[in-house]
């Protein structure tokens, strides 16, 4: 069970790795914190012969001085203190050894570090070897102090030393592994199990909002991440409500096509008499609302298929672009006053496009820049075009006020660029979708005060 915790929750883990990372540099110092205990340890036992020494030779009492000396070798682990004259050894107490290993340390010279090498060899050694200590005297006239040790007794102090370092080391890592734990458990862990939480009960019911969500005050990556997750959240849900109209304005437009056909049909039967009368007048008047009729009747299908986001496959064909703006532009102005219409576009320049889809692209820009210029004091809608490389570039120019920010921020997003009240916001969207089904594309290239200038690029004829 403690493994599965550990290889499961992020809290465990980082409680674990605490504790080994501090178990790691705990083992980094220790090790010449050995080293120092080493030296201080033979230090230790060659000042303490120094002090014997000079006691020894100041109290004539033998038997004084055999006890002392025999309660110091027993205390200090000493098996021999001899001093140095004249390049010979006195010895003092004790007995040199026969046959054994002998390592010498002189602590008369001054070191900064202490010798690891020697401090791992009497660690790891069998002990059986003596360490031959030599110090300052404490007499005078004695060149030199020396203290013979066991290995075996200093390798038991150091074992001695490493455990209580590392009862201390376990402890301190512990200590610290759970402090960190805590601190970062409530800044990090459960912020995070409480994103997964919720991250979980959105992917089961993304639509349904369970409670209101409260500002994020935290400036740090974990507030940052909470506020990308109510963002996307909020994102996520209108998205499924936009889904949700598309789908109720497909099976409205369904109903609406239903009926708006049968009117239609009654209307072309009506056109179709008007087209055949004798008179003229009549018979121009006749086709016109045959055209009309047509038009509604795919406008109809048009808009159905935009609602069930069914792509509309254009039939191209050459085309001359001056004489279907311009019927797209009188069927815009039919019933506007004081809008004056310039067509520049050469009579015989043609496009390789099909004319039902790009009379819609031209009809509803030309539309809406009768719509922007309702209350402009000049009103002029200019139509011109160029070619480039294999297109051609249309420009459609107003003289009306320019679109509001609302409107540039979402121009060609359907149901949130209309600028009018009871507006879609439908017609450019639609346009540019017919205008890239053809290879071209739709662009707003200028909007300001004086106007705007929106770009249809259309497939050139080509020869």
């Amino acid at each position: 069970m403690f493994d599965r915790l550990l290889s499961r929750r992020l809290s465990g883990q980082l409680l674990l790795i605490t504790i080994v990372f501090v178990m790691i540099a705990e083992v980094l110092i220790f090790i010449p914190s050995a080293a120092m205990f080493r030296q201080n340890w033979l230090m230790e036992r060659a000042e303490a012969a120094g002090l014997l020494t000079l006691s020894i030779e100041g109290v004539p009492d033998y038997e004084s001085s055999q006890r002392l000396s025999a309660e110091f070798m027993q205390g200090k682990d000493v098996s021999m203190v001899a001093q140095k004259r004249d390049g010979m050894s006195q010895v003092v107490l004790g007995m040199p050894p026969t046959g054994k290993k002998i390592y010498l340390v002189d602590l008369r010279e001054e070191r900064r570090l202490p010798l690891f090498r020697e401090s791992f060899r009497d660690f790891f050694e069998g002990g059986d070897a003596y360490i031959r200590i030599l110090s300052h005297p404490t007499v005078p006239g004695v060149e030199a102090l020396e203290v013979l040790v066991p290995q075996s007794a200093l390798k038991m102090a150091m074992i001695d030393y490493c455990k209580r370092v590392l009862l201390w080391s376990l402890a301190i890592s512990v200590l610290t592994g759970l402090m960190v734990y805590t601190a970062l458990s409530r800044m990090i862990v459960r912020p995070v199990q409480k994103l997964a939480a919720g991250l979980a009960r959105f992917r089961k019911d993304p639509r349904k909002r369970k409670e209101l969500e409260r500002p994020v005050t935290r400036k740090d990556e974990i507030g940052q991440l909470e506020r990308e997750f109510i963002d996307m959240k909020d994102g996520v849900r209108e998205t499924f409500k936009q889904q949700e109209r598309m789908a109720t304005l497909g099976m409205a437009m369904a109903k609406i096509n239903h009926d708006l056909r049968n009117v239609l049909s009654a209307a072309q039967l009506i056109s179709d008499r008007l087209a055949g009368d004798p008179e003229e007048r009549v018979k121009v008047m006749g086709e016109r609302l045959v055209k009309a009729v047509e038009r509604g009747v795919k406008l109809c299908d048009a808009t159905l298929s935009f609602s069930q986001s069914a792509q509309e496959h254009p039939q191209p064909r050459p085309t001359r672009l001056a004489a279907l703006i311009g019927e797209a532009a009188a069927d815009s102005l039919h019933d506007s006053v004081g809008i004056v219409f310039e067509n520049k576009i050469d009579t015989n320049l043609q496009a390789y496009i099909d004319p039902d889809h790009t009379y819609r692209i031209f009809h509803n820009l030309c539309r809406n820049a009768v719509q922007a210029m309702v209350d402009s004091p000049v009103k002029t809608l200019t139509v011109s075009a160029e070619c480039a490389d294999d297109k051609i570039n249309v420009s459609i120019t107003d003289s009306g006020p320019g679109l509001p920010e609302r409107a540039r921020e979402n121009l060609f997003k359907a149901f949130t660029s209309s600028v009018r009240k009871g507006g879609t916001g439908l017609g450019l969207t639609i346009a540019r979708e017919l205008a890239r089904a053809q290879g071209g594309n739709l662009l707003l290239e200028r909007t300001d005060a004086t106007g705007t200038v929106f770009i249809v690029s259309l497939p050139m004829q080509s020869n």
